[in-house]
């Protein structure tokens, strides 16, 4: 497995110099954060020629635009997200890169005891048609889209690997892949390896952030069962940093290396006890 770093997360509005602070810090990919109104060819250029000459590779591309915050509700919001979702599958091909596809994200109440409802019919049937015209396009432009369970307080989409797992079963395609990403499933998941394992075959990028959303070690999220999981099922991509950096950024970012190879070690301990 390899580590990450969100763009968002390394000062500078240089790509090339955001690439070199991360190969400097110990990391070997970088998981891109265009919004779409900054997406301008000259933009894009810079970012594929600064990867060009780097030895960072681009593991994934978060594309947000107005239409992330509009509910799906209407087929007015439906294109909108489409037509999103088509830019930056064009992009992330070019790239190399995965893509985000979100269908919707809004901050909700929260649910207290509860459990959040589950999609209606109707719902369920423009998602389905949506993912397949996602799907189609992906294959088209020789891209991969990337669905990430969001929790409960964010989205009222799909919460947990296994709801996700579901739509990719539906929508049958190759080209539709699963993100795991520790923050959410911290809140969603009741057991995060056990979800991982039961993944296999359907993740195709981690992200990474602690209990706080803050960089791993500063909360109180326990990341050797979950990376134990993810190397017993095989998965070799990157994990990538998404979080806040509270402090000096190169300096936590580095130190944020030697925590998770750290983890990464103990995983490995933990699994090869397992098989002996």
């Amino acid at each position: 497995m390899k580590l990450a770093c969100s763009s968002m997360l390394v000062p500078s509005n240089s790509f090339r110099e955001k690439l070199t602070l991360l190969e400097r810090c110990g990391y070997e990919g970088v998981e891109i954060r265009l919004l779409e109104s900054e997406a301008t060819p000259e933009r894009v250029a810079e970012i594929e020629g600064a990867l060009a000459e780097s030895p960072i590779r681009a593991c994934a591309l978060v594309f947000p635009g107005p239409a992330y915050q509009l509910t799906f509700d209407s087929e007015d919001a439906k294109r909108a997200k489409l037509a999103n979702a088509k830019k930056a599958l064009e992009i992330g091909a070019r790239l190399g890169a995965p893509v985000f596809v979100t269908p919707e994200y809004q901050p909700r109440p929260l649910t207290l005891f509860y459990a959040p409802k589950p999609l209606d019919d109707l719902e369920r049937e423009s998602f389905s048609g949506f993912l397949g015209e996602i799907a189609e396009y992906a294959e088209k432009v020789s891209a991969i889209a990337l669905l990430e369970p969001i929790n409960r307080y964010e989205t009222h989409f799909y919460y947990r690997l296994e709801d996700v797992m579901t739509v990719c079963d539906q929508v049958g395609s190759k080209r539709i892949k699963i993100v795991a990403d520790f923050f959410h499933m911290n809140i969603e998941e009741r057991d995060i390896a056990a979800s991982i394992k039961k993944a296999a075959g359907y993740i195709y990028h981690v992200q990474l952030a602690d209990s706080n959303r803050l960089l791993p070690g500063q909360g109180h999220t326990d990341f050797r069962p979950g990376f134990a999981a993810l190397g017993q099922i095989g998965y070799d991509r990157y994990m990538a940093l998404e979080c806040r950096i509270p402090n000096d950024p190169e300096r936590d970012l580095a130190q944020s290396v030697q925590y998770l190879r750290q983890c990464l070690e103990d995983s490995y301990v933990q699994t090869r006890a397992l098989r002996s």
